[in-house]
């Protein structure tokens, strides 16, 4: 936990980093005062039990070290909390320099290699760039006693929840097959309507075919913006038995499943 995180160039996450670095530090310092008050209240009940009696004075000091352990404790779990929180905030930006970086080599790679690999190239690159935008959603660390936000792991989105453009969403599509549920990204939503515009992820990232699908909102699922912790949360995780969409792999279609454990 002492460890100094180096800082790294990049413009605005110079300070993220050092900031980082500090509520790392407080952790440790916290940590070490927490320490000593516990190693007093062994030393108390140690002498205690060696008299084999209770002095006057023991109970108020012994009631003074546990108050003031718990505080120490609070103040720590606060401290990694807001430690967690700019983890949470830093992936994020990470996740959204990554998937802007990678525009440039895949549209070289397109043009350096014949029809045939390289459309094997832009898929397998594709879904490894889908698997990392997955596992680099933030964490919800909210205390255990709070109910996570809406779209986090499998908390719904409220009923009058609207997407916004660019959002994640599976989508029952009348043109495709077998009326599957498909992986595709909100254009736009129509008021007037209270109808969707989305495109297909896969058709929207390889260039080849734009077109967009016009839905209901009954046919649109919003996917998760954040990951629930399984440390405070974990009784909020999909349960055996349950009902899911889950994805074909390497596709971007989506198939009925149950979850087995």
């Amino acid at each position: 936990m002492g460890r100094k995180i180096k800082n790294r160039p990049d413009h605005g996450g110079k300070n993220q980093y050092q900031e980082l670095n500090v509520l790392l530090h407080q952790i440790q310092d916290q940590r070490l005062r927490s320490g000593q008050t516990l190693n007093s209240i062994s030393k108390l009940y140690d002498k205690n039990s060696l008299e084999q009696r209770s002095f006057p004075s023991y109970k108020t000091k012994l009631k003074s070290l546990i108050s003031n352990s718990m505080c120490e404790t609070q103040q720590e779990i606060e401290i990694i909390q807001k430690a967690l929180n700019k983890i949470s905030k830093m992936e994020n930006k990470t996740a959204a320099q990554s998937s802007t970086s990678h525009s440039g080599p895949a549209s070289s790679a397109r043009q350096t290699t014949t029809q045939q690999p390289r459309k094997t190239m832009r898929r397998g690159f594709f879904m490894t760039l889908l698997q990392q935008k997955a596992n680099q959603l933030p964490t919800w660390n909210g205390p255990k006693s709070e109910t996570p936000a809406a779209l986090t792991g499998t908390v719904p989105a409220d009923s009058n929840y609207i997407c916004t453009p660019g959002d994640d969403v599976a989508a029952l599509c009348d043109d495709v097959a077998d009326d599957n549920w498909i992986l595709a990204e909100v254009y736009l939503y129509n008021s007037n309507s209270n109808k969707y515009q989305v495109k297909d992820i896969e058709e929207d990232e390889s260039g080849e075919n734009s077109d967009k699908h016009t839905l209901s909102r009954r046919r649109v699922i919003p996917l998760p913006l954040r990951k629930l912790n399984p440390a405070t949360h974990g009784h909020l995780l999909f349960q055996p038995k349950h009902k899911v969409l889950a994805l074909y792999p390497q596709t971007t279609c989506f198939y009925p499943a149950t979850i087995h454990k």
